[in-house]
C-alpha cells in the first residue's frame, strides 16, 4: 500500500522488512535506503489460510510462494491459499492461468479447501468466500494504517490495482475503504516491473546540518544545496541524461522531538526570509500530519536533501499494441459473490479486445495474460483513452 498525492509518490529514507508484528513499526529489520514510502501487507495469491491460536480462521502472513505454491498448482501444496479460493469461487479460469500456459487443478483446490472448511464446520464454498473476505480486509486494514500514519483521509482517492491478484480483489478492498473508484492499468500483472522500466533515473543526496529556523544561516544552506546539486547533475549526466530536474527537501522537527518530518524546500537561492518561509512550510506539513501545531516551540532542521532526476516519460497514451480487434465477450461462467444467493452466471471479457469507451455493468470478469479483474455487482467498468479499466461504484447502468 502506498499513497500518492497529486501524482507524486512519497519517498522514505528508511523502511522495515520482515516485521514480526504486522504493521508495527520497530518490529522489523531497518533498511536505510531511499524507497517508496509504503507498507507491507503480507497478503497475496499464495497466502495460506489456517486456524490461529484463538481458534479463528486467518489468512497469511505465511505463504506457499511459487514452490510448492497453492494447492491448485499441483506441485505438492496441500493447504488452501487465496488463489485456491479464487479458483473455487469462479474468479480465476483454471484453463487460462498465465494465458493458458499453466493449467490449474480445481480438484486439488477442493481437497485442500475441504480439509480447512471441516475445521470450522462449514462447506467449502463458504470457506473460500471467507478467505476472500479475510484477505480483502487484510489489505484494507493495511491501507488504513498507512493512511492514518500519514494523516491522510483516503476518501476521495482512487485505488490503483496491480499484480496478478490485485484487480481480482480491488472492488472488495475499495468498498471497505469507502472508495468508489478503482483503476486497473494496462499490463497490471507486471505493473511493478513496467513501472521500474519507465521510472526516471534519479539520485538522492543529503547532508546533515542542525540549524534552528529562527537563526537560519541561509548562506551555509545555499552552499550545501549548491554542492549537492552539482554532484547530482554530474552523476546524472554520466548516465546520458541532459534534461535534469531538482527537488529539495529537509528533515525538520520541533526542538526536543525524537523524530523528523519531510518538508519541501524552494529551489533557487534562499534569501534573508528563508527562515519564515521554511517555518511556514513546516507548519503546513506538520499540521497536515498531526492536525495541530506546537505554538512557541522552535523548529530545527536536521538533514538537507536533494533529489536530482531525469525527465519523466510523457505521452504514453496507453501501451502500444495492447488493444487488438476481436470479439470481446469470451463466454460465461459461474461465480460466487454471496453464499446465500449462490453462484451466478457472469460474463467473461477479453481485455485485449476492449476498445476505448467500452462500458459494462457488474458483475463481470475481465481476463488478460497476467491478471484477472473482477467487477462486483453495483459497479460499472469503463475503458479510458489510456487503456485503463476504470471501475466505479454506483455507475452500473
Amino acid at each position: 500500500a502506498v499513497a500518492s498525492e497529486g501524482g507524486t509518490f512519497p519517498i522514505a529514507t528508511e523502511s522495515e522488512v520482515a516485521r514480526v508484528y504486522r504493521f508495527k513499526r520497530g518490529s522489523g529489520l531497518p533498511l536505510l535506503v531511499p524507497v517508496l514510502d509504503m507498507i507491507e501487507i503480507g497478503a497475496g495469491g499464495g497466502s495460506m489460510a489456517h486456524k490461529n491460536a484463538m481458534g479463528l480462521p486467518e489468512v497469511g502472513p505465511e505463504s506457499a510462494g511459487s514452490e510448492p505454491g497453492p494447492a491448485c498448482y499441483g506441485r505438492g501444496g496441500d493447504r488452501p491459499t487465496v488463489t485456491d479460493a479464487d479458483v473455487l469461487l469462479g474468479y480465476v479460469n483454471p484453463d487460462f492461468f498465465l494465458g493458458g500456459k499453466m493449467a490449474l487443478r480445481r480438484d486439488l483446490a477442493e481437497r485442500a479447501m475441504d480439509e480447512f472448511a471441516a475445521r470450522f464446520g462449514m462447506d467449502r464454498m463458504r470457506a473460500a468466500l471467507g478467505i476472500c473476505d479475510l484477505v480483502n480486509e487484510n489489505m484494507a486494514n493495511a491501507a488504513r494504517v498507512h493512511a492514518a500514519e500519514r494523516g491522510l483521509d483516503v476518501r476521495g482517492y482512487a485505488l490503483v490495482a496491480t499484480g496478478g491478484a490485485g484487480p481480482m480483489h480491488a472492488c472488495g478492498v475499495a468498498r471497505r475503504l469507502g472508495l468508489d473508484r478503482v483503476i486497473v492499468p494496462p499490463a497490471a500483472g507486471v505493473g511493478s516491473a513496467f513501472g521500474l522500466m519507465l521510472a526516471p533515473i534519479a539520485f538522492d543526496f543529503s547532508r546533515s546540518l542542525v540549524m534552528r529556523l529562527n537563526a537560519l544561516d541561509a548562506g551555509r544552506v545555499n552552499a550545501l544545496y549548491e554542492a549537492m546539486e552539482k554532484e547530482g547533475e554530474a552523476v546524472v549526466a554520466l548516465a546520458g541524461v541532459s534534461e535534469i530536474s531538482v527537488t529539495r527537501t529537509a528533515d525538520m522537527r520541533y526542538v526536543g522531538q525524537g523524530h523528523e518530518i519531510r518538508v519541501p524546500v524552494p529551489n533557487g537561492i534562499l534569501g534573508s526570509d528563508a527562515g519564515p518561509v521554511l517555518q511556514e512550510a513546516f507548519d503546513a506539513a506538520y499540521g497536515r500530519l498531526y492536525g495541530r501545531l506546537c505554538e512557541g516551540v522552535p523548529v530545527e532542521a536536521i538533514h538537507w536533501r536533494v533529489t536530482v532526476s531525469g525527465p519523466k516519460p510523457e505521452g504514453m497514451g496507453g501501451i502500444s499494441g495492447f488493444y487488438r480487434a476481436g470479439e470481446a465477450l469470451k463466454g460465461y461462467r459461474k461465480a460466487l459473490f454471496d453464499a446465500d444467493a449462490g453462484p451466478v452466471d457472469v460474463p467473461v471479457f477479453d481485455r485485449y479486445a476492449l476498445e476505448t469507451g467500452f462500458h459494462i455493468p457488474g458483475p463481470a470478469i475481465v481476463e488478460e495474460m497476467e491478471s484477472t479483474t473482477v467487477v462486483l455487482s453495483g459497479w460499472g467498468l469503463t475503458v479510458d483513452a489510456a487503456g485503463n479499466l476504470v471501475l466505479t461504484e454506483g455507475q452500473d447502468g
